[in-house]
């Protein structure tokens, strides 16, 4: 095998993953965005952003990225450099670190859905100690 193709050959499984499991689905949404029966139109689009509840949501969105993508980098650069000037136990605060890696996101969201919804356990414990009368 030829040294020039051999990392084409090993990055090649990878490649059709990533397009049958994203890039066709990304595909095949954004042709259902933009067609109708009548064919190209922008207006589910128009529908959309024509809603009273857009602005509030895009706002509200914008807003949130404002605040967490500052703070998700410092604290992402407070810890890297505080990991790369250990001695001792850096192995495992990297473990511990990646951990919630592992959870996917599907599990972590039926996790935050148990949490939050409305005879979920915050609301129940809520009412328990009397903060509320009813969810």
């Amino acid at each position: 095998m030829n040294n020039r193709t051999l990392p084409y050959i090993l990055i090649l499984p990878v490649t059709i993953f990533l397009g049958v499991f994203f890039l066709y689905p990304f595909v095949l949404v954004a042709q259902q965005a933009f067609t109708t029966g009548a064919g190209f139109t922008f207006d589910n689009f128009t529908k959309v952003t024509s809603h009273w509840k857009f602005s509030t949501s895009f706002n509200n969105t914008l807003l949130l990225a404002a605040a967490v993508v500052p703070v998700q980098l410092a604290l992402a650069l407070l810890m890297a450099t505080m990991v790369s000037n250990m001695k001792k136990g850096r192995d495992l605060v990297l473990y511990v670190w990646t951990i919630p890696l592992g959870i996917s996101d599907l599990a972590a969201g039926i996790i935050w859905l148990a949490i939050f919804e409305q005879s979920g356990f915050l609301n129940s414990m809520m009412q328990g100690l009397g903060f509320i009368d009813r969810p």
